[in-house]
């Protein structure tokens, strides 16, 4: 006789990478604070910490809280000084996209030329030397820490100003950016109202694979 064994799946909470990476950042720090001259302790602070600043949310941040990660960012900097670009590229290796010059963008040719003008293995040293590898460094993770770290400043700038880095650079190239508030109806149509108080209607594209039929 067979028995029917029902069972209530088991809803896993999501995974929380923010604290994971802010986790493995705090243990690097206090185990570095012990062996300050342990290259793969500072490897894996290096890894914590730009993974970390990758997935942060920076939105709703308070003031306090991200000067806390501007200083985070400068011992990530201080960090990288001791390592070589051949190195850092055993942490976080260099993305084999070869299309930059086509496109006008950073790939592994122009990384890899960017890395062997300092010397792959000669050591980074200054904070501003790690600061522009960084900049030019192909690899999706750093670049999205690149991302937030620029958020980062400027939504201190616009809490100090009122204004973000783009606006302020707008601004001194003399151009005037407007703007623009989206509102829905009840029925679910958007439309956008300029400072001129002109609306315009939102449409959604079509999907590529859909066609117009006569």
């Amino acid at each position: 006789m067979l028995t029917l064994i029902t069972s209530t799946k088991i809803e896993r909470p999501p995974v929380d990478h923010e604290r994971i990476y802010l986790d493995g950042m705090i243990r690097a720090i206090k185990a570095k604070q012990l062996e300050p001259d342990n290259k793969e302790i500072s490897k894996r602070l290096i890894f914590y910490t730009v993974k970390y600043f990758s997935v942060v949310e920076i939105k709703g941040m308070s003031q306090e809280n991200l000067k806390g990660l501007l200083v985070f960012d400068q011992m990530l900097l201080n960090t990288i000084c001791e390592l070589t670009p051949a190195e850092l590229m055993t942490i976080f290796p260099v993305t084999k996209s070869y299309d930059g010059a086509k496109y006008e963008c950073k790939d592994y040719f122009s990384t890899m030329e960017a890395l062997k003008a300092h010397g792959l293995y000669e050591p980074i040293r200054s904070p501003e030397t790690a600061s522009s590898l960084i900049w030019d460094y192909m690899n999706p993770t750093v670049m999205m820490y690149q991302v937030h770290r620029m958020s980062v400043v400027s939504e201190l700038y616009s809490m100090e100003t009122g204004k973000g880095l783009m606006e302020q650079f707008f601004e001194d190239q003399g151009v005037k950016v407007g703007t623009v508030r989206k509102y829905e109806t009840q029925n679910g149509q958007s439309f956008i109202v300029g400072e001129d108080g002109r609306s315009l209607p939102v449409k959604k594209p079509v999907p590529c694979h859909l066609k117009l039929v006569n």
